[in-house]
Protein backbone atom coordinates (compact mmCIF):
# COMPACT_ATOMS: atom_id res chain seq x y z
CA UNK A 1 0.00 0.00 0.00
CA UNK A 2 2.65 2.35 -0.98
CA UNK A 3 1.43 3.98 -3.74
CA UNK A 4 1.51 3.90 -7.27
CA UNK A 5 4.90 5.82 -8.87
CA UNK A 6 4.46 5.04 -12.35
CA UNK A 7 2.14 4.05 -14.81
CA UNK A 8 1.57 2.97 -18.75
CA UNK A 9 -1.21 5.62 -19.25
CA UNK A 10 -0.23 8.02 -21.83
CA UNK A 11 1.52 5.39 -23.90
CA UNK A 12 0.10 3.06 -26.35
CA UNK A 13 -1.05 -0.15 -24.88
CA UNK A 14 -0.82 -3.34 -26.59
CA UNK A 15 -3.05 -5.87 -24.32
CA UNK A 16 -5.59 -2.82 -24.03
CA UNK A 17 -5.44 -2.47 -28.32
CA UNK A 18 -6.06 -6.14 -28.30
CA UNK A 19 -9.24 -6.08 -25.71
CA UNK A 20 -10.08 -3.51 -27.61
CA UNK A 21 -10.29 -5.03 -30.69
CA UNK A 22 -12.23 -7.88 -29.27
CA UNK A 23 -14.86 -5.72 -28.33
CA UNK A 24 -15.30 -3.64 -31.08
CA UNK A 25 -15.31 -7.24 -33.26
CA UNK A 26 -17.42 -8.94 -31.34
CA UNK A 27 -20.37 -6.27 -31.30
CA UNK A 28 -19.87 -5.43 -34.64
CA UNK A 29 -20.83 -9.29 -35.63
CA UNK A 30 -23.43 -8.96 -33.07
CA UNK A 31 -24.71 -5.81 -35.70
CA UNK A 32 -24.68 -7.66 -38.63
CA UNK A 33 -26.51 -10.62 -37.28
CA UNK A 34 -29.09 -8.36 -36.33
CA UNK A 35 -29.38 -6.20 -39.19
CA UNK A 36 -30.31 -9.24 -41.03
CA UNK A 37 -33.45 -9.66 -38.76
CA UNK A 38 -34.14 -6.60 -38.86
CA UNK A 39 -36.85 -5.81 -41.74
CA UNK A 40 -39.69 -3.55 -39.78
CA UNK A 41 -40.14 -0.14 -38.13
CA UNK A 42 -41.56 -2.21 -35.24
CA UNK A 43 -38.00 -4.22 -35.60
CA UNK A 44 -35.75 -1.32 -35.44
CA UNK A 45 -36.87 0.74 -33.08
CA UNK A 46 -38.78 -1.89 -30.40
CA UNK A 47 -36.60 -5.45 -31.00
CA UNK A 48 -40.29 -6.38 -33.06
CA UNK A 49 -41.09 -6.59 -28.94
CA UNK A 50 -39.17 -9.79 -28.72
CA UNK A 51 -36.68 -8.81 -25.54
CA UNK A 52 -37.70 -11.33 -22.63
CA UNK A 53 -37.35 -9.35 -19.03
CA UNK A 54 -34.06 -10.57 -17.69
CA UNK A 55 -32.54 -9.28 -21.40
CA UNK A 56 -34.34 -5.89 -20.59
CA UNK A 57 -32.75 -5.80 -17.35
CA UNK A 58 -29.52 -6.46 -18.29
CA UNK A 59 -29.85 -3.92 -21.26
CA UNK A 60 -31.37 -1.38 -19.17
CA UNK A 61 -28.60 -1.76 -16.59
CA UNK A 62 -26.48 -1.13 -19.15
CA UNK A 63 -27.32 1.77 -20.58
CA UNK A 64 -27.86 3.30 -17.09
CA UNK A 65 -24.05 2.18 -15.92
CA UNK A 66 -22.77 4.61 -18.04
CA UNK A 67 -19.05 5.90 -17.87
CA UNK A 68 -20.62 8.71 -15.58
CA UNK A 69 -20.87 6.04 -13.44
CA UNK A 70 -18.36 3.63 -13.72
CA UNK A 71 -14.98 6.40 -13.92
CA UNK A 72 -16.82 9.31 -12.85
CA UNK A 73 -18.26 8.14 -9.59
CA UNK A 74 -15.19 5.89 -8.40
CA UNK A 75 -13.20 8.97 -9.18
CA UNK A 76 -15.43 11.66 -7.11
CA UNK A 77 -15.49 8.98 -4.28
CA UNK A 78 -11.70 8.65 -4.96
CA UNK A 79 -11.01 12.68 -4.73
CA UNK A 80 -13.94 13.95 -2.61
CA UNK A 81 -14.92 11.05 -0.44
CA UNK A 82 -18.18 11.55 0.91
CA UNK A 83 -19.97 13.28 -1.49
CA UNK A 84 -19.41 10.71 -3.85
CA UNK A 85 -21.85 8.65 -1.87
CA UNK A 86 -24.63 10.89 -2.33
CA UNK A 87 -24.37 10.15 -6.40
CA UNK A 88 -23.58 6.12 -5.87
CA UNK A 89 -26.98 6.57 -3.85
CA UNK A 90 -29.11 9.07 -6.14
CA UNK A 91 -28.96 7.06 -9.56
CA UNK A 92 -30.03 4.15 -7.34
CA UNK A 93 -33.54 5.09 -5.63
CA UNK A 94 -35.09 6.38 -8.63
CA UNK A 95 -35.87 2.90 -9.83
CA UNK A 96 -38.29 1.89 -7.38
CA UNK A 97 -40.05 4.47 -8.82
CA UNK A 98 -39.70 3.97 -12.26
CA UNK A 99 -40.90 0.41 -11.63
CA UNK A 100 -44.30 1.42 -9.71
CA UNK A 101 -44.98 4.20 -11.63
CA UNK A 102 -43.90 4.34 -14.81
CA UNK A 103 -42.92 0.59 -16.81
CA UNK A 104 -46.49 -1.18 -16.68
CA UNK A 105 -48.67 2.40 -17.52
CA UNK A 106 -45.84 2.94 -20.18
CA UNK A 107 -46.10 -0.41 -22.15
CA UNK A 108 -49.87 -1.36 -21.90
CA UNK A 109 -49.98 1.90 -23.91
CA UNK A 110 -47.82 0.22 -26.06
CA UNK A 111 -46.21 3.24 -27.75
CA UNK A 112 -42.92 4.29 -29.27
CA UNK A 113 -42.33 6.95 -26.73
CA UNK A 114 -42.76 8.47 -23.71
CA UNK A 115 -43.74 11.91 -25.86
CA UNK A 116 -46.46 9.99 -27.53
CA UNK A 117 -47.91 8.70 -24.28
CA UNK A 118 -48.55 12.15 -23.35
CA UNK A 119 -49.37 13.36 -27.00
CA UNK A 120 -52.06 10.50 -26.80
CA UNK A 121 -53.75 12.25 -23.57
CA UNK A 122 -52.97 16.37 -24.17
CA UNK A 123 -52.76 18.62 -27.11
CA UNK A 124 -50.13 17.03 -29.35
CA UNK A 125 -48.64 19.98 -30.90
CA UNK A 126 -47.42 21.58 -27.64
CA UNK A 127 -46.16 18.51 -25.72
CA UNK A 128 -44.42 17.22 -29.07
CA UNK A 129 -42.32 20.63 -29.38
CA UNK A 130 -41.29 20.42 -25.60
CA UNK A 131 -40.68 16.84 -25.91
CA UNK A 132 -38.23 17.87 -28.60
CA UNK A 133 -36.42 20.13 -27.13
CA UNK A 134 -36.42 18.62 -23.51
CA UNK A 135 -35.12 14.85 -25.56
CA UNK A 136 -32.68 17.09 -27.31
CA UNK A 137 -31.26 18.46 -24.40
CA UNK A 138 -30.95 15.61 -22.35
CA UNK A 139 -29.36 13.25 -25.28
CA UNK A 140 -26.98 16.00 -26.16
CA UNK A 141 -25.31 16.56 -22.87
CA UNK A 142 -25.62 12.78 -22.25
CA UNK A 143 -23.74 12.11 -25.30
CA UNK A 144 -21.35 15.32 -25.10
CA UNK A 145 -19.94 13.84 -21.52
CA UNK A 146 -19.56 10.01 -22.75
CA UNK A 147 -17.92 11.37 -25.92
CA UNK A 148 -15.14 13.50 -24.22
CA UNK A 149 -14.87 10.36 -21.77
CA UNK A 150 -14.01 8.14 -24.53
CA UNK A 151 -12.35 10.54 -26.61
CA UNK A 152 -9.75 11.24 -22.91
CA UNK A 153 -9.63 7.12 -22.64
CA UNK A 154 -8.38 6.02 -25.91
CA UNK A 155 -6.10 9.10 -26.31
CA UNK A 156 -4.39 7.95 -23.09
CA UNK A 157 -4.64 4.28 -24.08
CA UNK A 158 -3.50 4.30 -27.47
CA UNK A 159 -1.19 7.32 -27.44
CA UNK A 160 -3.26 8.95 -30.16
CA UNK A 161 -4.48 12.66 -30.57
CA UNK A 162 -8.07 13.39 -29.05
CA UNK A 163 -9.68 14.57 -32.27
CA UNK A 164 -8.99 11.06 -33.85
CA UNK A 165 -9.81 9.49 -31.10
CA UNK A 166 -13.46 11.09 -31.20
CA UNK A 167 -13.50 10.45 -34.49
CA UNK A 168 -13.30 6.30 -34.31
CA UNK A 169 -15.00 6.18 -31.75
CA UNK A 170 -18.02 8.06 -33.28
CA UNK A 171 -17.82 6.17 -36.21
CA UNK A 172 -17.98 2.79 -34.58
CA UNK A 173 -21.18 3.80 -32.68
CA UNK A 174 -22.97 4.76 -35.76
CA UNK A 175 -22.66 1.52 -37.35
CA UNK A 176 -24.40 0.40 -34.60
CA UNK A 177 -27.52 2.09 -35.13
CA UNK A 178 -27.22 2.13 -38.80
CA UNK A 179 -27.10 -0.96 -39.43
CA UNK A 180 -28.62 -3.14 -36.24
CA UNK A 181 -31.42 -1.14 -34.88
CA UNK A 182 -32.69 -1.48 -31.28
CA UNK A 183 -32.32 -5.22 -31.90
CA UNK A 184 -28.12 -4.73 -32.05
CA UNK A 185 -27.91 -1.81 -29.46
CA UNK A 186 -29.84 -4.17 -26.57
CA UNK A 187 -27.44 -7.15 -27.05
CA UNK A 188 -24.90 -4.23 -27.61
CA UNK A 189 -25.70 -3.44 -23.99
CA UNK A 190 -26.19 -6.93 -22.45
CA UNK A 191 -22.87 -8.04 -23.54
CA UNK A 192 -21.57 -4.71 -21.70
CA UNK A 193 -23.53 -5.02 -18.57
CA UNK A 194 -22.48 -8.34 -18.48
CA UNK A 195 -18.31 -7.15 -18.85
CA UNK A 196 -18.86 -4.15 -16.37
CA UNK A 197 -20.63 -6.67 -13.96
CA UNK A 198 -17.60 -9.21 -14.01
CA UNK A 199 -14.70 -6.28 -14.55
CA UNK A 200 -16.40 -4.20 -11.22
CA UNK A 201 -16.45 -7.62 -9.14
CA UNK A 202 -12.86 -8.66 -10.03
CA UNK A 203 -11.64 -4.91 -9.59
CA UNK A 204 -13.44 -4.89 -5.76
CA UNK A 205 -12.29 -8.73 -4.82
CA UNK A 206 -8.50 -7.54 -5.40
CA UNK A 207 -9.15 -4.23 -4.09
CA UNK A 208 -10.73 -5.77 -0.38
CA UNK A 209 -7.77 -8.48 -1.01
CA UNK A 210 -5.49 -5.52 -0.04
CA UNK A 211 -7.10 -5.33 3.14
CA UNK A 212 -8.43 -8.49 4.55
CA UNK A 213 -11.43 -8.32 3.29
CA UNK A 214 -12.52 -5.87 5.33
CA UNK A 215 -14.24 -2.82 4.30
CA UNK A 216 -13.54 -1.17 8.04
CA UNK A 217 -9.72 -1.86 7.20
CA UNK A 218 -10.31 0.14 4.24
CA UNK A 219 -12.03 3.06 5.49
CA UNK A 220 -9.05 3.21 9.07
CA UNK A 221 -6.32 3.22 5.63
CA UNK A 222 -8.51 6.09 4.18
CA UNK A 223 -8.51 8.04 7.63
CA UNK A 224 -5.42 7.67 8.51
CA UNK A 225 -3.96 9.11 5.00
CA UNK A 226 -6.56 11.87 4.62
CA UNK A 227 -7.83 14.11 7.49
CA UNK A 228 -11.35 12.87 8.24
CA UNK A 229 -13.18 16.29 7.18
CA UNK A 230 -12.27 15.53 4.04
CA UNK A 231 -13.26 12.04 2.91
CA UNK A 232 -16.05 10.97 5.90
CA UNK A 233 -17.82 14.63 5.64
CA UNK A 234 -20.16 16.21 3.29
CA UNK A 235 -19.08 19.82 1.45
CA UNK A 236 -16.23 18.54 -0.57
CA UNK A 237 -18.99 19.07 -3.45
CA UNK A 238 -21.90 19.94 -1.73
CA UNK A 239 -21.85 22.54 0.56
CA UNK A 240 -25.25 22.66 2.04
CA UNK A 241 -28.25 21.13 3.17
CA UNK A 242 -30.61 22.53 0.40
CA UNK A 243 -27.65 22.23 -2.37
CA UNK A 244 -27.88 18.09 -1.08
CA UNK A 245 -31.67 17.58 -1.39
CA UNK A 246 -32.11 19.52 -4.87
CA UNK A 247 -29.31 17.10 -6.18
CA UNK A 248 -30.86 14.53 -4.58
CA UNK A 249 -33.69 14.94 -6.06
CA UNK A 250 -32.33 15.35 -9.35
CA UNK A 251 -31.01 12.33 -9.63
CA UNK A 252 -34.05 10.11 -8.23
CA UNK A 253 -36.28 11.95 -10.77
CA UNK A 254 -34.35 12.36 -13.43
CA UNK A 255 -34.19 8.86 -14.36
CA UNK A 256 -37.79 9.17 -14.98
CA UNK A 257 -37.47 10.97 -17.20
CA UNK A 258 -34.56 9.54 -19.09
CA UNK A 259 -35.93 9.35 -23.31
CA UNK A 260 -33.32 6.54 -23.55
CA UNK A 261 -34.39 4.33 -20.38
CA UNK A 262 -38.20 4.75 -20.98
CA UNK A 263 -38.06 3.63 -24.99
CA UNK A 264 -36.58 0.38 -23.36
CA UNK A 265 -40.21 -0.37 -22.09
CA UNK A 266 -41.52 -0.90 -25.40
CA UNK A 267 -39.01 -3.72 -26.58
CA UNK A 268 -40.90 -6.37 -24.06
CA UNK A 269 -44.04 -8.03 -25.59
CA UNK A 270 -45.95 -7.54 -22.03
CA UNK A 271 -46.11 -5.02 -18.83
CA UNK A 272 -45.51 -8.34 -17.13
CA UNK A 273 -41.92 -8.69 -18.75
CA UNK A 274 -41.73 -4.77 -18.60
CA UNK A 275 -41.82 -5.04 -14.75
CA UNK A 276 -39.18 -7.49 -14.63
CA UNK A 277 -37.08 -6.00 -16.92
CA UNK A 278 -36.58 -2.96 -13.95
CA UNK A 279 -36.76 -5.65 -11.27
CA UNK A 280 -33.75 -7.07 -12.70
CA UNK A 281 -32.44 -3.87 -13.62
CA UNK A 282 -32.63 -2.68 -9.66
CA UNK A 283 -30.67 -5.82 -9.01
CA UNK A 284 -27.62 -5.08 -11.06
CA UNK A 285 -27.36 -1.65 -10.63
CA UNK A 286 -27.67 -2.05 -6.59
CA UNK A 287 -24.68 -4.41 -6.83
CA UNK A 288 -22.41 -2.31 -9.09
CA UNK A 289 -23.60 0.97 -7.05
CA UNK A 290 -22.68 -0.51 -3.42
CA UNK A 291 -18.95 -1.69 -5.02
CA UNK A 292 -18.32 1.13 -6.74
CA UNK A 293 -17.53 3.15 -3.71
CA UNK A 294 -14.79 0.47 -2.10
CA UNK A 295 -13.30 0.95 -5.90
CA UNK A 296 -12.81 4.34 -4.81
CA UNK A 297 -11.48 4.59 -1.76
CA UNK A 298 -9.26 1.55 -2.60
CA UNK A 299 -7.86 3.93 -5.71
CA UNK A 300 -7.33 6.73 -2.91
CA UNK A 301 -5.33 4.62 -0.57
CA UNK A 302 -3.44 2.64 -3.26
CA UNK A 303 -2.78 4.63 -5.94
CA UNK A 304 -3.17 8.08 -3.88
CA UNK A 305 -4.73 11.43 -5.45
CA UNK A 306 -1.68 12.79 -6.07
CA UNK A 307 -1.12 9.91 -9.04
CA UNK A 308 -4.83 10.51 -9.98
CA UNK A 309 -4.82 14.13 -10.64
CA UNK A 310 -1.44 14.07 -12.11
CA UNK A 311 -2.90 11.50 -15.41
CA UNK A 312 -6.63 13.29 -15.36
CA UNK A 313 -7.33 16.65 -12.99
CA UNK A 314 -11.38 15.40 -13.08
CA UNK A 315 -10.18 11.92 -11.32
CA UNK A 316 -11.83 9.71 -13.93
CA UNK A 317 -8.99 7.26 -14.76
CA UNK A 318 -9.19 6.13 -10.89
CA UNK A 319 -10.35 2.80 -11.65
CA UNK A 320 -7.53 2.26 -14.70
CA UNK A 321 -5.16 3.21 -12.50
CA UNK A 322 -6.04 0.70 -9.79
CA UNK A 323 -6.84 -1.99 -11.90
CA UNK A 324 -2.93 -1.36 -13.34
CA UNK A 325 -1.82 -1.68 -9.73
CA UNK A 326 -3.39 -4.72 -8.88
CA UNK A 327 -3.67 -6.24 -12.08
CA UNK A 328 -0.91 -5.44 -14.29
CA UNK A 329 -1.07 -4.28 -18.16
CA UNK A 330 -3.30 -7.25 -18.48
CA UNK A 331 -6.12 -6.16 -16.33
CA UNK A 332 -6.05 -2.36 -17.14
CA UNK A 333 -6.86 -3.12 -20.81
CA UNK A 334 -9.62 -4.93 -19.97
CA UNK A 335 -10.95 -2.60 -17.59
CA UNK A 336 -10.58 0.00 -20.10
CA UNK A 337 -11.95 -2.22 -22.91
CA UNK A 338 -15.06 -2.38 -20.66
CA UNK A 339 -15.19 1.09 -19.83
CA UNK A 340 -14.70 1.98 -24.14
CA UNK A 341 -17.76 -0.79 -24.41
CA UNK A 342 -19.68 0.90 -21.86
CA UNK A 343 -19.24 4.33 -24.08
CA UNK A 344 -20.14 3.24 -27.14
CA UNK A 345 -23.20 1.33 -26.17
CA UNK A 346 -24.60 4.48 -24.20
CA UNK A 347 -24.09 6.70 -27.09
CA UNK A 348 -25.46 4.43 -29.95
CA UNK A 349 -28.62 4.28 -27.69
CA UNK A 350 -28.63 7.83 -27.84
CA UNK A 351 -28.55 8.33 -31.76
CA UNK A 352 -31.13 5.79 -31.71
CA UNK A 353 -33.32 7.68 -30.04
CA UNK A 354 -31.89 10.70 -31.85
CA UNK A 355 -33.44 8.64 -35.28
CA UNK A 356 -36.67 7.75 -33.62
CA UNK A 357 -37.15 11.15 -32.50
CA UNK A 358 -36.53 12.45 -36.02
CA UNK A 359 -34.69 15.10 -34.68
CA UNK A 360 -33.74 17.09 -37.78
CA UNK A 361 -31.86 20.58 -38.32
CA UNK A 362 -34.96 22.42 -37.72
CA UNK A 363 -36.28 19.58 -35.17
CA UNK A 364 -39.01 21.53 -33.74
CA UNK A 365 -41.03 21.63 -36.80
CA UNK A 366 -40.07 18.24 -37.63
CA UNK A 367 -41.05 17.03 -34.02
CA UNK A 368 -44.96 17.48 -34.80
CA UNK A 369 -44.58 14.56 -37.19
CA UNK A 370 -46.79 11.41 -36.16
CA UNK A 371 -44.67 8.71 -35.30
CA UNK A 372 -46.35 5.20 -36.09
CA UNK A 373 -47.34 3.44 -33.01
CA UNK A 374 -46.94 0.03 -31.93
CA UNK A 375 -50.56 -2.01 -31.51
CA UNK A 376 -52.06 -1.45 -27.91
CA UNK A 377 -50.77 -4.45 -25.62
CA UNK A 378 -54.04 -6.07 -23.98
Amino acid sequence: MNGMENTTLGEPNAMAILFFTIVIVVTLFITYFAAKKTKSTSEYYAAGRSITGLQNGLALSGDYMSAASFLGISGIVALQGYDGFIYAVGYLVGWPALMFLIAEPLRNLGKFTFTDVVAFRLNKGPIRIAASIGGLMVVLFYTIAQMVGSGKLVELLFGMPYEMAEIIVGFVMLMYVLFGGMLATTWVQIIKACLLLFGITILTILTLAQFNFNPGVLFGEVQKMYPADQMFSPGGLVTGGMDAFSLGLALMFGLLGLPHILMRFYTVPDAKEARKSVSWATTFIGFFYLVIPIVGFGAAVLVKKSTIMSVDAGGNMAAPLLAELLGGTPFLGFIAAVAFATILAVVAGEVLLLRLRHFPTIFILMSLKKVRPLKRSR
